[in-house]
Formats: structure tokens, C-alpha cells, sequence
């Protein structure tokens, strides 16, 4: 359980970060952001996650643990998460209502609670309030070597409680998400990789069924 809280937080966090839907490649990464965050009202990922453990006591970190995963969402409270879909071990939760319900395939464990107990209230914010970014986060650009050809843009959190301390989302030159990194307050460090992206996609109640 304790895992669904960071990785619903950065999951939902990545669906305000994928500006490229929008804008044109010219586009600082803020206003790639900003764009995307006034104009979604749905999405749908397919994403690779790497997770890498806190440092040892010695500062040493190891191998990551990789999840491929899915992402369906609408906005104001409903969302479905998915790990390693597919496979014997695969993790579902869905959320809807304020409710969360999870699933683990490899146990046959299932359950439910509230889904401000166990999920991350920035991905909560984020996912309900639509235009309102800056209430939430404090995006910059990145200042990158001239010619460069990525731009992106650090993510700091501004709501209280979160177990995001900090990220950055970085952009192709043509404007296509490339890749995104958050680091939770226990030094835990997520990057992650898009494999896909639709904006703004049809759904139905069943969508976000167990």
C-alpha cells in the first residue's frame, strides 16, 4: 500500500507535464506546463518507471526497480493505475468518488480507503483544479548551453503534505515529453520515461472498474 501514494503522485503530476500536446516546439517548458494544464480534462499514458531506493549509509544507490505502467484519468476525481499490466504480478488502483480501490494480482490482495489517506495530496490538487498551476507548484526554466536540444523545466511543490520534494520535466526540441524525474523526501528518485500520450480522451464509468 504504502507504494500506490508516491507512484499516484507521479503518475498524475506527469499528466501536467506533458505540454507538448499543445504547444508549438518554440514553447519555454513552462508554458508548455501552463498549456496543458488549462486545457486537459482527460488522458491517457503509457510509461516506464524506474524507481531507485534512498542512498545506503554509505550514499550508495542501487539498481531501480523498473514498472512499465498505465495511466487513464479525469479530471476533477477519477483516475486508473496500472503496473506491469499484463503480466501475473500486475497492480491496479482506481480511484473515483474520493475512494481509492487497489488490486494486487500476484497476492490476490485487494482493498479500499480514502483517497486522501493514500494518495498524495499535490496529485490530488493537480488532477481537480484545472488552470491553477502555480497554486500548486513553482515551475522554472531550466537554463541549458546554447544550441541545446532539450529544454526543461525543475518542479518544486507548494502543497502541504506532499511527498514530492522536488522534479524536472524535460522536452525534445520539437517539443515532445522526453523524460521526468521526482525525488520524494525520503531521497527515494522516480524517473520516468513516455512511451505514449493522448489528450483529452473519451471515457466511460466502466473505465474505472477494477
Amino acid at each position: 500500500m504504502n507504494f500506490i501514494r508516491p507512484l499516484s503522485c507521479i503518475a498524475l503530476a506527469l499528466t501536467l507535464a506533458l505540454g507538448s500536446a499543445l504547444s508549438a516546439h518554440a514553447a519555454s517548458a513552462t508554458s508548455q506546463l501552463y498549456t496543458l494544464d488549462k486545457t486537459t480534462y482527460s488522458g491517457a499514458l503509457e510509461v516506464s518507471v524506474d524507481l531507485y531506493a534512498p542512498p545506503d549509509k554509505n550514499g550508495k544507490v542501487g539498481a531501480p526497480q523498473r514498472y512499465p505502467a498505465t495511466l487513464l484519468f479525469e479530471r476533477p476525481d477519477r483516475f486508473r493505475l496500472v503496473l506491469r499490466p499484463g503480466a501475473k504480478d500486475e497492480f491496479r488502483a482506481v480511484a473515483q468518488a474520493g475512494i481509492v480501490n487497489w488490486l494486487d494480482l500476484a497476492t490476490g490482495i485487494s482493498g479500499k480507503d480514502a483517497a486522501d489517506k493514500i494518495t498524495d495530496p499535490l496529485a490530488l490538487a493537480m488532477l481537480g483544479t484545472a488552470g491553477e498551476l502555480l497554486r500548486f507548484t513553482a515551475p522554472k526554466d531550466l537554463v541549458l548551453s546554447k544550441g541545446s536540444k532539450i529544454s526543461g523545466a525543475s518542479i518544486t511543490p507548494k502543497t502541504w503534505g506532499s511527498g514530492v520534494t522536488s522534479g524536472l520535466a524535460w522536452f525534445s526540441s520539437a517539443g515532445q515529453p522526453i523524460g521526468f524525474e521526482f525525488v520524494l523526501h525520503d531521497q527515494t528518485r522516480v524517473f520516468v520515461s513516455v512511451l505514449s500520450f493522448k489528450q483529452n480522451v473519451k471515457t466511460s464509468p466502466g473505465d474505472f472498474q477494477l
